[in-house]
Order: structure tokens, then C-alpha cells, then sequence
């Protein structure tokens, strides 16, 4: 016959009764952190463009308790075609101007800048320095050594976190 012992049975079963509120808990806790360093990374990816800053200062993150997920986006209405980049167009001199005086040191450069828009779309920048007319930050930013650091980090330290909590019987 075997007899087999089970101590601190009944303590660790009382640790787990809350086990869903402290999974909860802690997850939500740490994907926050999580959302504020893709944030970072994301300014970091789009800092080569500024101009103004909103585009940089735009992004956001969210938790998602229930579906255990972080989702981070910037809410610039220009985001979209600084990403995507533009078809040609005739653009409007005055704000190119503003632009131009800052980024280039002389307003009437915007000229230029229109005609070469208009005949090439935007951004001709980008596709001089990353080959392409759009501005892929959402994939520079998962590419990112650090970025893949940071998701595991954030898998250790939920599961560092969830282990000590059951185990203090928080």
C-alpha cells in the first residue's frame, strides 16, 4: 500500500479560488507597460519625419482585459499617408511653405517640393532613403531587436508575477 502526504494542499487550493481576478490583474497590469514601450518604440520610428511632433505625440495604447491584448496606434489624421505615402497631387502651397521654412531652412523651396509632389506623390524622402514611398514604421517597430525583448520580458515578469501571487495566496 502507498500513503501518499499532501500537505499545504489545502492552502494552495484556497491561493487558487482567486486565481481569475489575479490573472486578470496582473496581465492587464503588465500589458500596459507593455503598450508604453511600443508607444516609445513608435515615436522612436517616426522621429527621423517630424515636423510639428503631432504625429510623434498622437500615439496611443489601449488594454484590452478581456481579450488579453494591447493595441497601440497613432490618432494623426495625417498618420495614414505618412505611412502609405500619397498618389501625385497639387498641394497647397501655404502649409508646404511652413514646412519648408523649417525642414529646409527656406520658404521658397516649398515650390520645388509642390512640382515634385504633384509629379511623384509623397515621399520622395522615404523612397530615396528606405526605397519605397511609404513610411512602414508598424513594421520597422516589430522588427526592432528591443521590441521582441520587451513582449519577453513582459511573458516573464506575468508569469514571475502570477507564481508569487499564488503562492503568497494574494
Amino acid at each position: 500500500m502507498t500513503t501518499i502526504k499532501t500537505e499545504g494542499l489545502e492552502e494552495l487550493t484556497r491561493s487558487l479560488e482567486g486565481f481569475p481576478r489575479i490573472y486578470q490583474s496582473v496581465v492587464v497590469r503588465n500589458l500596459g507597460v507593455l503598450g508604453g514601450r511600443i508607444r516609445y518604440f513608435c515615436q522612436q520610428e517616426v522621429r527621423d519625419i517630424r515636423y510639428t511632433g503631432r504625429l510623434e505625440n498622437s500615439f496611443i495604447s489601449t488594454v484590452d482585459g478581456a481579450k488579453h491584448e494591447v493595441r497601440v496606434w497613432p490618432t494623426a489624421g495625417h498618420a495614414i499617408f505618412v505611412r502609405l505615402g500619397t498618389r501625385p497631387h497639387w498641394a497647397p502651397i501655404g502649409p508646404l511653405k511652413a514646412w519648408a521654412r523649417v525642414k529646409l531652412g527656406d520658404e521658397n523651396l516649398a515650390y520645388p517640393v509642390q512640382r515634385s509632389i504633384a509629379k511623384h506623390g509623397t515621399s520622395m524622402w522615404h523612397k530615396r532613403k528606405r526605397g519605397t514611398k511609404a513610411n512602414p514604421w508598424p513594421l520597422r517597430v516589430v522588427a526592432r531587436g528591443d521590441f521582441r525583448t520587451a513582449l519577453d520580458a513582459t511573458a516573464n515578469r506575468i508569469g514571475k508575477d502570477l507564481a508569487a501571487m499564488v503562492v503568497q495566496g494574494v
